[in-house]
């Protein structure tokens, strides 16, 4: 195993900052939210592959990948100084590009986004969905509760590839302050919004509107109970089911589209679990995987004995938590997370200490006669020293992978 200190050198000596060849494996992109900019890796050789995208939102903290068209984009939660907004970059070149028309308007203090093409009606509609904790400062100072109640805005992107731009479809109120996070159940045409101060999940639903002048209508339908203190929360197609993080609860919440209360909930002891993703292995295994905050790790869950806990005859039910992995930074309270199947690495940011964020590298191992096992290979320093970059970077929130 190579030495986590040959990674640090790298970036060091320069390195790091050579652009890859139209070849490059998956492209790691990380919000620097205090200095507004984005910073973009190569998944398999860490290699810096541009300079520092500005974000012309101000202050990205959440981030997702999606496919619309023929071409990927970025969207960015960009939470603002005053108002926030929606910020849609272009991933189909080499080079990372914000949009001329972004960013969109949202509400104030977004912070959560996700993406997903929903079957409405007899259609297809491409549709990104953005919450809003309605303050720029004071959720994220920790005194969010005091808040009202969040929302969350909807925009229609069928128009995104043609002419580069996002039409609002609307924005509801949801059941209580502080909504970290949304997920989206494409087959369902709905999202679900964690409320970090309201121990919920809200479901979101759209629908055809003759009413509307978008043709296209945004409600709230549903509210279900998590444990206490929701954020990071994810859909899983494929088993029908959601997964949400539960900081102070150390556990995860899951529910099918329609169970009020959760149908599972994992413990996670000691964890403070923030964010949260999928994996696929390439040796076949199926994660739920979460940043955890309070003990400075990251969890491997299965999500087949999470199905077998949930629909399997008891009392067969092993615990779903395989292994935790701590990363290599005591402290860092780590945040986003994201996974990247041709490599099998973990990579989850580091939010502390301040004004040195870094972004942990945890390869994963799957021995065909063992259980699978993971160590964290090196931290990369979140500089955001290139060209363009306004500040060096302070803090971190969010990591994502588009695979290429």
């Amino acid at each position: 195993m190579r030495n986590p200190g040959d990674f640090v050198s790298l970036v060091i000596t320069g390195v790091l900052a050579t652009a890859l060849s139209a070849q490059a494996g998956a492209r790691v992109i990380v919000s620097t939210t205090l200095n507004s900019t984005l910073e973009i890796f190569d998944a398999d050789s860490l290699a810096e592959l541009q300079p520092p995208v500005p974000s012309k939102g101000g202050g990205p903290v959440r981030l997702w990948v999606q496919r619309f068209d023929w071409k990927e984009y970025l969207f960015a939660a960009n939470h603002g100084a005053a108002l926030g907004s929606l910020g849609v970059f272009d991933l189909s070149g080499e080079q990372v590009a914000e949009l001329p028309l972004s960013p969109f308007p949202a509400r104030a203090g977004s912070v959560g986004v996700a993406a997903g093409e929903l079957t409405v009606g007899p259609t297809r509609v491409p549709v990104v969905f953005v919450t809003n904790t309605q303050s720029a400062v004071t959720a994220v100072a920790g005194f969010g509760c005091s808040l009202p109640n969040g929302s969350v805005t909807a925009y229609d992107a069928s128009a995104l590839s043609t002419v580069g731009r996002l039409n609002e479809i609307g924005t509801v109120f949801l059941s209580a302050p502080v909504p970290y996070a949304v997920s989206v159940d494409p087959a369902g045409a709905r999202a679900f919004a964690s409320t970090n101060c309201g121990d919920r999940l809200n479901t979101l639903t759209v629908t055809r509107s003759e009413s509307c002048g978008s043709g296209l209508a945004l409600t709230k339908t549903a509210t279900r109970s998590t444990g206490p203190n929701p954020d990071g929360t994810i859909w899983d197609a494929a088993r029908g089911l959601n997964y949400t993080a539960n900081i102070v609860g150390e556990s995860l919440s899951v529910h099918d589209g329609e169970s009020h209360d959760a149908l599972l909930t994992v413990g996670l002891p000691g964890a403070g679990p923030i964010d949260v993703t999928l994996g696929d292995s390439p040796a076949g295994h199926h994660w739920v995987i979460t940043a955890n905050g309070s003990d400075d790790s990251v969890s491997l869950i299965d999500r087949d004995l999470i199905v077998e806990c949930i629909y399997g005859v008891p009392p067969t039910c092993l615990p779903p938590e395989v292994l935790r992995v701590p990363t290599a930074v005591p402290g860092g309270a780590p945040e986003g997370v994201a996974y990247d199947a041709a490599t099998n690495r973990i990579f989850v940011v580091n939010k502390f200490p301040l004004g040195s964020p870094s972004l942990s590298v945890i390869q994963i191992a799957e021995p065909a006669d063992g259980p699978p096992s993971a160590a964290d290979i090196g931290e990369i320093p979140l500089t955001a020293a290139g060209a363009g970059a306004p500040l060096p970077a302070f803090i971190a929130f969010d990591v994502v992978v588009q695979a290429r």
